[in-house]
């Protein structure tokens, strides 16, 4: 985790260093980190057969069902060269506006309100119906990759491109940048 510029600064000088890059010039991709539950997606032949929350990183709860409810995710998946098996990582999240106009209608009509978005969206998807969790403003978008049969992409912005083509949501904050300064104005901006 960096706390400061020059952590920033320091991390991109280990990574040029350890891949022996004649300057600075390396790309990365800068993304915001939007709070929520982590997600994994198993596709076999281009269909949703998986879902299970982190859980403690060896193991994690089946939401199967209750995922297939959320619009951000494809039960099929759309394109070219998608790999027999791929799996694919994302967040559920509840956007904050979502999350107020939720408490006030409950609030309104005298049902218990949330504390926060994270846990209400964390909540939702792991209810016991799936109409319940169907019924929540619950958004997802895909960041990354795990297992695959067969390769992917060479780079995180590359997999991206190709999880968008695919008919996933990614971060529209996304963006390419060449060095620490542009990691820092992108954190700036988000």
């Amino acid at each position: 985790n960096a706390f400061a510029d020059e952590d920033v600064r320091g991390f991109a000088e280990r990574i040029v260093r350890f891949l022996k890059l004649p300057d600075d010039k390396i790309d990365f991709s800068a993304e915001p980190k939007i709070d929520g539950l982590s997600m994994s997606l198993r596709y076999e032949g281009g269909e949703l057969v998986r879902a299970a929350t982190r859980g403690d990183g060896a193991g994690g709860e089946d939401v199967t069902a209750n995922i297939r409810t959320l619009e951000d995710v494809p039960q099929k998946l759309k394109g070219r060269n998608i790999p027999g098996i791929c799996e694919v990582r994302g967040e559920v999240y509840m956007p904050l506006a979502a999350f107020k106009a939720f408490n006030e209608d409950a609030a309104a009509a005298g049902e218990r309100t949330y504390a926060n978005p994270r846990n209400f969206a964390s909540g939702s998807l792991r209810q016991i119906d799936p109409s319940i969790t169907a019924r929540r403003p619950l958004r997802f978008f895909a960041y990354a990759w795990g297992l695959l049969s067969a390769p992917f992409a060479e780079t995180q912005w590359e997999a991206l491109s190709k999880l968008r083509d695919w008919g996933f949501v990614v971060t529209p904050q996304a963006r390419r940048v060449e060095n620490a300064e542009g990691l820092l104005a992108a954190y700036a901006e988000f």
